[in-house]
Order: structure tokens, then sequence, then C-alpha cells
């Protein structure tokens, strides 16, 4: 999954900023959202990232997999990733 070439990201106490500096969007992530991001940024795979969120938080993979869906499909509606 690659990032458009008009996407910042920007990491802050909270999580991350996303500029979307074409279209002039701004998005906010949390801290797991950031921790999504900067997985993707580093070409992990969505199992790849379930499988690392569901150790590190101790969470139910399917669970993890479902949010993360909703979340790369947010990504992809708003032209951050392709």
């Amino acid at each position: 999954m690659d990032f458009a070439k008009d996407v910042q990201v920007r990491r802050e106490k909270f999580g991350a900023v996303v500029f979307e500096t074409l279209a002039e969007k701004v998005f906010v992530a949390n801290e797991t959202g950031a921790d999504i991001l900067d997985r993707l940024k580093n070409g992990m795979s969505p199992e790849e990232i379930v499988a690392a969120l569901a150790q590190e938080y101790d969470a139910d993979p399917e669970d993890i997999r479902s949010d993360l869906g909703q979340f790369v499909s947010t990504l992809k509606d708003n032209k951050i990733v392709s």
C-alpha cells in the first residue's frame, strides 16, 4: 500500500496528523491510528499489522482486522493511500 505523493504524515503526542496537500484536507489519527500509519509507511501488509497489533494490545485479531479494514477503507476513500 502506497501513500499518495501529496500526503504528509506528522507524528504528534496524541497520534498523528495527515495532510492531503492537493485537496487541502487534514485528518487526525489517535495513537493506534498513528501506529498503523507508521506500519503502512514501512511496507507492512494488513495481515502483518493485524498480527503485530493483536500481540501488542493482547486483542482479538478478528476485531483488529475489522477495525483495520475500516481505517484503510477511509484512507483509500480520501485518497491517502492506494
